[in-house]
């Protein structure tokens, strides 16, 4: 479990960098660090504004900055880099890995909390393929696509694992309001005129898709990050766990 993931980082001794924190960091200790979008302040307010049910007082001082979550600012090596159900927003999932890794020191290891989308809201949007993420590298996309915020927007369903588990995943929720569909059609259209960014989900994965996912891309030589581990998605939970180690 995400416990028990964590407690194998010795967050005294290692150097670690934790990306998109929020208000619900999952790394603590005298050697983390922290890289996000907004600083301290801003999070709060964001915080506060979208009602999340963590205490702002949980939101640590953040100690890179970059409004559009470039982390190629960060000079720093790092023994650890962790995210924490971010790597799923990444446009651009190809340089996101070779971002990373130019982070790490020799050996460093990038560890990564994701949802199955098997049991949570994604269930009924198909897993991404290397061509996906190959298409987006390749454009060097740097906004969700239409199809993402389409997907996002009417395709999901609920989000409780256990009833997913238990093989009850209710329907897309464009069954229950198909207007969903233009609408979604039209907020992206808007962000694009006003060039705003959508946050919303572009990639899904199971374990055993994203292990193969990372085999093609070390095989077409396009990333130097291999599965060092996978840890498979627990009954009734709704995430798994991965370790990549840079070579």
């Amino acid at each position: 479990n995400r416990l028990s993931f964590i407690q194998c980082v010795n967050t005294n001794n290692l150097d670690c960098l934790e990306i998109g924190p929020f208000d619900d960091p999952v790394l603590r200790g005298s050697k983390v660090k922290y890289f996000d979008v907004l600083d301290q302040s801003g999070l709060k307010q964001k915080s506060i504004k979208c009602r999340r049910p963590h205490p702002i007082q949980n939101i640590p001082n953040i100690d890179y900055v970059e409004p559009e979550g470039n982390i190629k600012i960060i000079n720093d090596k790092f023994d650890i880099v962790l995210s924490c159900h971010s790597i799923e927003h990444q446009t651009d999932f190809i340089q996101h890995l070779k971002d990373v890794s130019s982070l790490l020191k020799p050996n460093g290891c990038y560890l990564i909390i994701l949802p199955d989308k098997r049991y949570c809201f994604d269930h009924f949007i198909r897993e991404t393929t290397f061509a996906d993420v190959l298409e987006h590298h390749m454009v060097k996309r740097k906004n969700h696509s239409l199809k993402s915020v389409i997907e996002h927007r009417a395709l999901t369903c609920h989000n409780d694992c256990v009833k997913h588990w238990a093989g009850n995943h209710g329907s897309p929720k464009y069954m229950d309001d198909i207007n969903l569909i233009t609408n979604a059609v039209e907020e992206y259209n808007n962000a694009v005129k006003n060039n705003e960014y959508i946050d919303v989900h572009s990639l899904q994965f199971t374990p055993r898709s994203f292990e193969h996912l990372i085999g093609v891309l070390n095989k077409i030589n396009l990333i130097n990050l291999k599965i060092h581990r996978i840890f498979p998605t627990n009954t009734n939970c709704g995430e798994f766990y991965v370790v990549l180690k840079s070579y």
